[in-house]
C-alpha cells in the first residue's frame, strides 16, 4: 500500500524527524492559517506532479485561494485532487535524496544516499548500502559521502537519522521509505545548531503485515493513477479482520462483459491473456486462494457479479495442489449467485464455465451437475485453461447475439 505524503510524513514525524509545519486541505475555501510563503502540494499516489503542476509555491503577494482552486480543479495521472497539502516554504542549505528500499541482487534492504535530491534524481549518481538488521549500517570514507551531521559518527547509531529510519522501515513494514529531499536548515541566528528536515515522503507498506498493525486506518485506495471503485473498496474489506485465506484484496474494475473468479497461483494473469486472446473482455480481475470460507466466497461473488451488462461468467483455477476446499469455494459461488439474484431482482441466465479442481472436486462437481437454476458449463482438467477461455468467450458472444 503505497501512502499519500501526508500519511508518510506522519509517520516519519512520529519517528522524530522534522517535517515541516503543515495543513491538510479538502476544500479551496479552507481558511489557511500559516502565514506564507506556502507550498501547495497536490495529494497524489504518482509521481513527478511537479513536472505537471501539482506543486505551486505562494508568495506573500500571491492569491491563496486561487492557487488552490487551481490545484482542485487537476487531474494527474488520471487521478483527481482531492487534497492538497499546505506547508511552510522552507529555506535550506544542503540536500539529500535518501530511501530504503528491498533490493532483489543484494537479497536485503539496502540504504541509498544521493548528494544531490529533487526531481530527476533517478538520473543522478547515488551509492548504496546493505542494511543488515542485526548489524551497524558502515559507509567508508572512500565512499566520499558528506555525512557531516547526518551521521553522528561513522557508524550507525539510533539517535542519528539513517538510525531512526532504519528503525521506522523495520517496526512499520514498510518495502519503500524516501524522503526526497532530506534538507539541512541552518539555525537563525546564525550559529552552528541547526536540524534536518524531510521535505517530502514516499512510503510504501506491506499490506500483509496489516494483521500487526492495529493503528493503519489508512483510506482505501488503488494503485496510482486510478481512483478505487465502490467494486474494489468494498471487496477488500472482505478480508479486513478474517484472515482465513484470501478473497478481494486483489480486486479492479475492467471494461469487459465477462465476470472472473479465479483461484490464485498464477493462473489468473495466464487465464486472462488467453480470455483477451480470444476476443473476450473480462469485466473485472481478482482472485481467491488461500481455503477461504464460503461466507467470504459469496461476498466476492456478490460484488463480482452486481456490475450491470455481465454476459459471461468464467470460474477459472488450476488443479490445486493445496488445501483449498473446491466444494467449499464453489458452493460459496452458487450461494452468492442465487442471493444477488433475489437482491437484484433479475435472472442471471449467462453461461457459466467451471474449470476448477482441487480437494473435494468429486462432491463439488457432483453438487454443481444438481443445480439446474443456471447455465452451467462443467469442465475438468482435461480442459486446457487456453481452450476453457475459448469456450467462454464463444459462449458470451452467443448470449449477446441470441439476446
Amino acid at each position: 500500500m503505497i501512502l499519500y505524503e501526508f500519511e508518510g510524513k506522519k509517520l516519519i514525524s512520529q519517528a522524530g524527524i522534522n517535517v515541516p509545519k503543515s495543513e491538510l486541505v479538502d476544500s479551496p475555501s479552507y481558511q489557511i492559517t500559516i502565514k506564507p510563503p506556502l507550498v501547495l502540494k497536490a495529494q497524489v499516489l504518482s509521481g513527478k506532479r511537479a513536472e505537471v503542476g501539482g506543486i505551486v509555491k505562494v508568495s506573500p503577494n500571491d492569491d491563496v485561494a486561487f492557487s488552490l482552486e487551481l490545484l482542485f480543479d487537476k487531474t494527474i495521472n488520471k487521478e483527481k485532487v482531492e487534497k492538497v497539502l499546505v506547508e511552510e516554504l522552507v529555506e535550506y542549505e544542503v540536500e539529500y535524496y535518501l530511501s530504503i528500499s528491498y533490493d532483489t541482487d543484494h537479497r536485503s534492504p539496502v540504504l541509498t544516499i544521493s548528494q544531490s535530491g529533487g526531481t530527476g534524481v533517478e538520473e543522478r549518481i547515488a551509492q548504496a548500502f546493505t542494511i543488515d538488521p542485526l548489524k551497524q549500517v558502515v559507509i567508508p570514507a572512500k565512499a566520499g559521502i558528506q555525512v557531516e551531521g547526518l551521521f553522528m559518527d561513522p557508524h550507525m547509531r539510533e539517535d542519528d537519522i539513517i538510525g531512526k529510519l532504519i528503525k521506522l522501515f523495520f517496526e512499520r513494514d514498510c518495502l519503500l521509505l524516501e524522503i526526497n529531499p532530506l534538507v539541512w536548515i541552518p539555525d537563525q541566528v546564525g550559529n552552528d545548531k541547526g536540524k534536518w528536515m524531510a521535505l517530502d515522503a514516499k512510503i510504501k507498506l506491506d499490506d500483509d503485515a496489516k494483521p500487526r498493525h492495529e493503528d493503519w486506518d489508512f483510506s482505501p485506495r488503488s494503485a496510482p493513477g486510478h481512483n478505487p471503485t465502490l467494486n474494489e473498496i468494498e471487496a477488500k474489506k472482505i478480508d479486513q479482520g478474517d484472515y482465513r485465506g484470501t478473497a478481494g484484496s486483489a480486486y479492479f474494475d475492467l471494461d469487459g462483459d465477462i465476470a472472473i473468479l479465479s483461484s490464485g497461483g498464477g493462473v489468473s494473469l495466464t487465464a486472462m491473456d488467453a480470455l483477451i486472446g480470444f476476443g473476450g473482455k473480462p469485466a473485472n480481475f481478482t482472485e481467491y486462494s488461500g481455503n477461504p470460507p464460503k461466507e467470504k466466497v459469496v461476498k466476492l461473488t456478490k460484488i463480482v457479479l452486481n456490475k450491470p451488462n455481465i454476459h459471461g461468467l468464467w470460474i477459472i483455477g488450476t488443479v490445486a495442489a493445496n488445501f483449498t476446499d473446491i466444494y467449499e469455494t464453489l458452493s460459496g459461488i452458487i450461494e452468492g449467485l442465487r442471493a444477488n439474484e433475489k437482491e437484484l431482482g433479475k435472472k442471471f441466465d449467462f453461461p457459466i464455465v467451471v474449470r476448477r479442481g482441487g480437494p473435494n472436486q468429486e462432491k463439488a462437481y457432483q453438487m454443481l451437475r444438481e443445480v439446474k437454476d443456471f447455465n452451467l458449463i462443467l469442465q475438468g482438467e482435461e480442459t486446457s485453461i487456453t481452450r476453457s477461455a475459448q469456450i467462454m468467450a464463444e459462449e458470451a458472444k452467443k448470449y449477446v447475439t441470441a439476446s
